[in-house]
Formats: structure tokens, C-alpha cells, sequence
């Protein structure tokens, strides 16, 4: 059995248009909707771009801050090194100072000890004139003589007919201010500026308060006399002396 078909009823003009005011309504609503979810996110988005400014601001803050320490830092470190600097310079102004004026002293001590032994050793021979088995005639204190082309200086001198002692003084006699071929050298210097007495024999001697690191013995090797002060006596050591 056929069954009849039925017919949708056909919609009416105000039906359509109660519709469509349905759906304006709903876009409008959306819209709205929309309009307010982008007036939020542009709020939201221009509010993390302010804080987010000001914390940019605030690191630049902080980084003017902390350069500006660093630099204060630098320069109160370069101050202080300049004046470290200056002090340190000050220092060893003062230092060299001090230094040539202790060097002044000493050298003032050290030509007074010398002038002194000098002053002993020639009144202690000018006492008694015997040197090497011999008796001398004059005795010499410390003299500065030349030729005008060799200048040359003897502390103490011993002469008589056939002999000359040439006696050299220190306060402290050590291998720094005493050299063997030195004395040995004075002989012939010696002669050239005393012509006179180049045929006789001459012996060499050094005559010190104190003798250091082994130079009495090296002395009495070559030849040459030895003499120091023990007490108040001058005591002669001259069983190894020989004539050059």
C-alpha cells in the first residue's frame, strides 16, 4: 500500500525575517565577543610590552649602575696605583738617598781606617827600620809621585844603600784589593820613576790589620812579606821575601 507524501509547510516571509534577525543578532554578539577578546589581547599585549620596557629599563638601569661602579672602581684603583706608584718612587728616592749617604760613611769609615793603618804602619817603621834582614836609612810615608807619563802611588817606602822595601798598607787586606801581579808589576813601575835606585834590590811587603781568605799565603808563595799588628806590636813575617 503506497503511502501518501507529505509536504513541508513552505516558510513565511516573517518567518525568514524573524530568522534573519536571529542570526544578525548572533553575528552581532559574536562581533562583540570578538571585539572584546581583541580589545583584551591588545591590553594584555600592551601591557607585557610596557612591563616588558620597563624591565628593559630597569636592566639598563641597573647595567648604567653597575658601570658606573665599575668605572668609580677603576678610577679610584688607577688613584690609588698612582699613588702607590708615587709612594714606591718616594721610597727609593729616599732609598738611594740613604744609600749614598751610608756609602759616604763607609767610605768615609773605610779611607779613616785606611789613613789610620797607613798612620800605624809608618810610625811602626819609621820605630824600628828593619825589613828582610836589612836596616833601612829613611823611611817614606805615603807619597803620590809621576814622570808625566806614569803616575803612580806608594804607601810606604824603605831605602838604604843597596835596598828598597816597597810596603803596600790596607786596613783589611783581601784578593779583591790586593792583587799579586799588581805588586809584582809596582817594581818596574817603581824604578822608572825613582832612575836611581833601579840597580838595587827591592822587596815587596803588604802590611794590613787583618789579612782574609787565604792571601797571607799566596803572598809568602810569590815572594812577598807579610806584616800586621798583634797587640801593640808590629810583627814582620818576611822568611819567604825575595828581591825583584
Amino acid at each position: 500500500m503506497r503511502s501518501k507524501t507529505q509536504t513541508e509547510p513552505v516558510p513565511t516571509f516573517e518567518s525568514v525575517l524573524a530568522g534573519l534577525k536571529e542570526t544578525n543578532q548572533g553575528l552581532k554578539e559574536i562581533r562583540q565577543v570578538f571585539t572584546k577578546f581583541s580589545m583584551e589581547r591588545k591590553e594584555a599585549q600592551k601591557k607585557r610590552d610596557k612591563e616588558r620596557k620597563e624591565a628593559q629599563k630597569e636592566r639598563d638601569k641597573e647595567r648604567k649602575e653597575a658601570q658606573k661602579e665599575r668605572d668609580k672602581e677603576r678610577k679610584e684603583a688607577q688613584k690609588e696605583t698612582r699613588e702607590m706608584k708615587k709612594e714606591l718612587e718616594r721610597m727609593y728616592a729616599e732609598s738611594r738617598r740613604e744609600s749614598k749617604e751610608l756609602n759616604r760613611q763607609l767610605g768615609g769609615i773605610s779611607n779613616s781606617n785606611g789613613e789610620m793603618a797607613e798612620t800605624y804602619f809608618y810610625n811602626a817603621f819609621k820605630a824600628n827600620k828593619r825589613f828582610a834582614n836589612e836596616l833601612y836609612d829613611h823611611v817614606q810615608q805615603p807619597t803620590r809621585i809621576t814622570n808625566g807619563d806614569i803616575e803612580a802611588e806608594f804607601d810606604i817606602i824603605l831605602f838604604n844603600g843597596t835596598s828598597v822595601a816597597i810596603i803596600e798598607v790596607k786596613y783589611n787586606a783581601n784578593p779583591e784589593n790586593i792583587a799579586v801581579r799588581r805588586l809584582i808589576e809596582r817594581v818596574e813601575v817603581f824604578k822608572i820613576l825613582y832612575p836611581n835606585y833601579k840597580n838595587h834590590s827591592v822587596y815587596l811587603g803588604v802590611a794590613a790589620m787583618t789579612f782574609r781568605n787565604g792571601l797571607e799565603k799566596r803572598l809568602h808563595r810569590n815572594g812577598i812579606a807579610t806584616i800586621r799588628q798583634i797587640g801593640k806590636k808590629m810583627v814582620v813575617y818576611d822568611q819567604e821575601v825575595k828581591p825583584f
